[in-house]
């Protein structure tokens, strides 16, 4: 399991109530047409987003569950047999570069299976540190 995804209409609000909650909060960004943000409460990881990335495909509500993300090594063999709702698209950002796809699941939901391509980058450190 990589994350769940929840759509919020605001960012701002859904981030001050997990931080609230003990969650750390990361890699907040602008992100297709939208923003985002990692919530890391325990050993879930929730990413927030205020705009799907399939959103123009598939009719959803202004807020709530959206979909769980799985990995996979092989992006094109998980696809087969599945209706897919929208991509194969390969996707930029903090978590590194990613090949995605969202089929149709029971319970009129989606799943994302995510094939990582290029890891994330390392943190940055200020000049003269060592990483």
């Amino acid at each position: 399991m990589a994350n769940l995804a929840v759509k919020v209409a605001d960012l701002d609000a859904a981030v001050s109530f997990y931080e609230a909650a003990g969650a750390e909060v990361r890699d907040r960004m602008h992100w297709n047409n939208g923003e985002r943000a990692e919530v890391f409460l325990g050993p879930v990881m929730i990413t927030l987003f205020t705009r799907a990335i399939y959103e123009d495909t598939v009719e959803l509500p202004v807020e709530g569950f959206l979909h769980p993300a799985l990995f996979t090594d092989d992006l094109d063999s998980e696809l087969e047999g599945h209706e897919v709702l929208w991509g194969p698209t390969v996707v930029e950002g903090a978590f590194g570069r990613r090949r995605i796809a969202f089929v149709s699941a029971p319970g009129n939901i989606r799943l994302e299976f995510m094939e990582q391509l290029e890891p994330p980058a390392p943190p940055s450190t200020p000049e003269g540190g060592s990483a």
